[in-house]
């Protein structure tokens, strides 16, 4: 089966969906860092965890339309044609399946590392010493981990039951980026960045994260392995 992954991956990641998307993202992530991030977000520091993870949430929308890409890439019907093939030859419905998934969070993933250099290169080179890059994992590990086991379950939940439904999907994770929505409820975890540090009672405090914000990430994160989940065991 690792064949099949690595198949499944280059036929992803050497696709002019891959090359455009990721360098849409790039470009305006370069955007965001000269422009808002530079400034420092909510009073803090530009080279600060919160202002580093302000900067990957703005672009959770757009990382997210390319993993629904990356999946319709997998869920059209090409690929379902491919798919027939192999699984009548030797490999396991689900465990087939399983692999795809594993090769479109692969690509996103490379799109994501991309994203994440690009701002700790920008910071490095601005400020140099100041920046502590082990501190910037953490608000990047709660932005990224969540959108992609939720929107990789779902995504790939709608998709099986037509590929056409990514498209709908696609406007709904990006206008979610934009919409007005609780805390709890907010799966790129903007109302963090910009509010939280101004709640608490030190400027330019150390990054800390509510419970309300762990307990939101948890739920998203088990709502998208439960849908994974659950379309694995349907093949």
């Amino acid at each position: 089966m690792n064949k099949v992954f690595y198949y499944e991956l280059r036929r992803t990641v050497c696709s002019r969906f891959f090359v455009g998307l990721t360098a849409i993202t790039l470009w305006y992530g370069r955007q965001i860092l000269g422009t808002s991030t530079i400034l420092g977000v909510a009073h803090t520091a530009p080279f600060s965890p919160w202002s580093f993870g302000n900067y990957l949430a703005s672009l959770m929308p757009l990382l997210n339309v390319s993993l629904l890409f990356f999946l319709w890439n997998q869920c059209n019907h090409k690929a379902r044609q491919v798919e027939a093939l192999v699984i009548t030859s030797s490999a396991h419905p689900g465990q087939y399946l399983l692999i795809k998934c594993c090769a479109a969070a692969a690509a996103w993933l490379i799109s994501a590392l991309l994203a994440v250099l690009l701002g700790v290169g920008f910071l490095l080179n601005l400020f140099g010493p100041a920046v502590s890059v082990a501190r910037l994992m953490a608000p990047a590990a709660l932005v990224l981990l969540p959108s992609l086991v939720f929107v990789l379950g779902t995504g790939l939940l709608v998709g099986r039951m037509h590929s056409g439904l990514l498209f709908v999907m696609m406007a709904v994770v990006f206008g979610w980026g934009f919409a007005p929505v609780p805390a709890a409820a907010d799966l790129y975890r903007q109302n963090l960045f910009t509010r939280y540090p101004l709640t608490l009672p030190n400027l330019d405090p150390a990054f800390t994260v509510p419970p309300e914000a762990v307990i939101g990430s948890c739920l998203f994160i088990m709502a998208g392995a439960a849908a994974l989940a659950v379309c694995v065991h349907r093949e």
